[in-house]
């Protein structure tokens, strides 16, 4: 659960159009460096794999891993989202960015995973308009652990350019493809929180 006992937190236009328009053009423009992933969600044993695109702009425990141009921009939406919600921001764990394309089949959504193992809060920020629905499901991985042979769906959540979301990290969760939009991007915040 989040900091204040509901499980999903969302902001509609957390920030000012103009921030919004610049992120979007920022990650949609030729010279964004994407990297593909074979699979979607980390730290899982899939049957099936889903694969997306991802940019890291920043992850706490990389020692040589050079500041993405893009951290300067990103960051300060994060305290904009703890300053909009009450939540108490104590430090950053991970910027990164996920591009689904456009893929009719498949299953309903991506392999349910979390994120980190620690307790931590996860901020989704939508940078443009599409299907593609986050999956949020009633368990966590301090209910069930590794097994999620009995997830059973909380809320599904619609992209929309400049609305974001917050959760408990530990809660099992899924992205999914757009079926009618080119593309679907989202910045995922990792962090933790004070006491």
């Amino acid at each position: 659960m989040s900091p204040d006992g509901v499980r999903v937190v969302e902001i509609d236009d957390l920030i000012p159009r103009l921030y919004q328009d610049q992120i979007e053009a920022e990650t949609a423009s030729d010279r964004m460096a994407w990297f593909f992933n074979r699979e979607s969600a980390r730290r899982v044993e899939v049957a099936e794999a889903y694969g997306g695109f991802s940019h890291t702009a920043y992850r706490f425990n990389e020692q040589n891993m050079a500041p993405s141009p893009l951290t300067a921009l990103l960051l300060p939406l994060l305290f904009a989202y703890c300053d909009r919600a009450g939540v108490p921001f104590k430090s950053l764990l991970r910027i990164r960015l996920g591009l689904f394309t456009n893929n009719p089949g498949g299953g309903p959504y991506h392999n349910p995973h979390v994120d980190f193992y620690m307790p931590h809060q996860n901020a989704l920020y939508y940078v443009n308009d599409s299907d593609g629905d986050t999956f949020i499901f009633n368990e966590s991985y301090r209910d069930t652990g590794n097994s999620k042979k009995a997830l059973t769906i909380d809320k599904r959540v619609s992209p929309k350019k400049g609305k974001a979301i917050l959760f408990d990290s530990n809660t099992w969760h899924a992205s999914s493809n757009p079926r009618q939009n080119q593309n679907r991007i989202v910045l995922n915040l990792i962090f933790q929180v004070k006491p």
